[in-house]
């Protein structure tokens, strides 16, 4: 049981420490002076020096407290919360920053749900109020990490328990764990192990299409702009070169598999090339704060390293005029008698040193025309902007981009799209993962574990098409799996799981090869009327359309007359076969429809 040290509380023989007057947070200045920003018994917790991170907006970095919730309800939340934040859970690590800011949001609705009904303190909240709303968070549709969300300050209460005026008398959950008391169970515990996620769309490969040309043709038009803008005729910050900046942000995302944080975070000099077996290599460095790997490198095509050096000059004029602001400050923090008065100075300071290298800025106009990195919420609006001037009705998002490169990796690595991209971006169409991380171990490697999880997403999604009941299929193996969907699984989900997790499945561009270990040797691709019968093979609607044209092409050979025996002998074998294919899905050969069996109705 999670936590669950001690079904009761100890008793408070040692009052907790007084945390009213205790620095949550502070800034340092340039002579080491500390300048206090939150308090614990602040209304506001400016948790600012704490964020690494190039893409948080300024409101996502102050925690404004509830001041609807009663006192002591609210002072246990924040001693909770801090102690969170300062040491961790037991043995774990201590809360990032942006994790607080999030928890404490989240809190929010269930600590104003006890107070209108009655309840002041952690000590008075009985398992009746806990199932109530539970309830309410499923009747709101919420998933179970939406539960676990909302509810996470009572654990977190019962978790430090020994540091609160009034923590909860017992353990919450009674005889189960948090996550199983919130619905985490089943799919959705193997989901949070790495086994597939999936929640994030894929970018349709139509859309992918008309944003690249969209944003190939604004980018072509940059030293054109750049041309006005030097001349005085354009400004930094006008409508077409916010264009410009958001063609190289979906440029870059789609290219790199960077997550926003790190594009954003992208600095002037970032990209580099290397001569390796007199092949050029390119890569984009940033700073990766998910995982804690720090600085990281990304294999991009050259084209990367172009959207690298226009962004670059893009943002000059307005680097420029941040170095500016930056001496202005300066200058004014030293003239400066009142210590007191330094406390926003030095924090602006700060932020103006850690953005001057940025290369995506933009201008704050409602706060004095501030110059600052694009935030994550104007990424998105920026994605969505960009999507309604491609012509697209997609609802584009910095995020889509990481899983849409993993995807195509995948199917492009799997033989599902041509190799073409492997060949762009990677210089090779037949590299595997491990050589690709090999090739750099200063690159990501939370990156290549999204990568695995696409081909198990990919590979589930096939193997829970293949097991529907509704599903024709044809090849050996194909022919195979119909006649297990007669034999009752007991779980079907996990069925398909487990066999994902240990299949290897290719295409062929007429089928699918499910050959582990021995095979065809890829004679196969060449030869697609091996595949009819093979016990590796497994052929599915998506291919129909592909054994058609086989199946003409072989016709209007059998009408040549210059041929010989030999090779008509062959054309009429291969003739059979692709009508065979044909004809196991119930679809017309030569006027005919052929007849098919019904297909039990049993799933595996």
């Amino acid at each position: 049981m999670v936590d669950n040290l001690a079904i009761r509380a100890a008793p408070h023989n040692v009052r907790p420490p007084d945390l009213t007057y205790t620095v949550v947070s502070e800034v340092i200045d340039d002579h080491g002076h500390k300048h206090v920003l939150s308090r614990f018994d602040d209304a506001r917790w400016d948790l600012t020096p704490y964020f690494e991170q190039s893409n948080i907006p300024e409101s996502m970095k102050t925690i404004v407290w509830p001041v609807d919730v009663p006192p002591s309800l609210l002072k246990d939340t924040k001693a909770a919360l801090f102690e969170w934040f300062k040491f961790g859970r037991p043995g774990y690590k201590a809360a990032i920053a942006r994790t607080i800011f999030i928890a404490a949001v989240n809190a929010g609705p269930f600590l104003r749900w006890l107070t209108q009904h009655g309840v002041k303190s952690f000590n008075e909240i009985k398992p009746l109020h806990l199932a109530t709303f539970r309830q309410l968070c499923k009747d709101e549709r919420l998933r179970p990490r939406g539960v676990k969300s909302r509810l996470e300050i009572v654990d977190l209460a019962w978790v430090f328990r020994d540091h609160l005026h009034e923590p909860p008398g017992k353990y919450p959950w009674g005889d189960m764990s948090f996550a199983a008391y919130c619905g985490l169970m089943g799919h959705e515990v193997r989901s949070s192990a790495g086994l597939g996620v999936g929640k994030t769309p894929v970018i349709p490969r139509e859309v992918q299409s008309a944003l690249f040309i969209h944003c190939e043709r604004i980018f072509n038009q940059a030293e054109n702009l750049f041309s006005q803008r030097d001349a005085g005729t354009l400004g930094p910050s006008t409508e077409p070169m916010r264009d410009l900046r958001d063609a190289c942000l979906y440029l870059l995302s789609i290219t790199s598999g960077m997550r926003n944080d790190e594009v954003i975070g992208i600095e002037v000099g970032a990209g580099r090339r290397e001569l390796r077996d007199e092949v050029e290599y390119c890569w984009v460095t940033s700073v990766e704060h998910k995982t804690g790997k720090g600085r990281v490198e990304y294999l991009v095509p050259s084209m990367t390293l172009k959207v690298v050096e226009v962004l670059e000059r893009y943002s000059e004029p307005l680097r420029v005029a941040l170095k500016d602001e930056i001496d202005a400050l300066e200058a004014s923090i030293a003239q400066m008698g009142d210590a007191s008065g330094r406390r926003e100075f030095v924090k602006r300071l700060n932020q103006a040193r850690g953005d001057v290298q940025r290369v995506f800025l933009g201008v704050i106009y409602g706060k004095n025309n501030q110059i600052t990195a694009l935030s994550g919420v104007a990424s998105r609006v920026a994605m969505l902007r960009l999507a309604v001037k491609a012509g697209q009705d997609w609802k584009l998002s910095p995020h889509q981009c990481r899983r849409t490169y993993a995807r195509t990796f995948v199917e492009s690595r799997m033989g599902r799209q041509a190799l073409v991209f492997l060949k762009w971006q990677f210089k090779h169409s037949s590299i595997s993962m491990s050589q690709l991380y090999a090739a750099n171990p200063a690159q990501d490697p939370a990156l290549y574990e999204d990568m695995l999880t696409e081909y198990f997403d990919i590979k589930r999604d096939l193997l829970e098409t293949w097991s529907s009941p509704d599903q024709h299929l044809s090849g050996g193996a194909g022919r195979k799996i119909l006649e297990m969907r007669a034999s009752a699984v007991p779980d079907r989900e996990r069925l398909v799981d487990n066999t994902a997790m240990q299949i290897n499945i290719r295409a062929t561009g007429h089928g699918w090869c499910i050959a582990q270990d021995s095979g065809c040797g890829g004679a196969g691709l060449y030869e697609s009327t091996r595949c009819v019968d093979c016990r590796n093979s497994v052929i599915d609607e998506e291919h129909i359309a592909v054994w058609q044209g086989i199946h003409e092409q072989h016709r209007e050979m059998l009408e040549l007359d210059d041929l010989g025996p030999v090779a008509n002998a062959r054309i009429r074998r291969d003739l059979a076969l692709s009508a065979k294919v044909i004809a196991d899905f119930g679809v017309a050969v030569n006027g005919v429809i052929a007849e098919i069996q019904p297909i039990e109705s049993s799933q595996i």
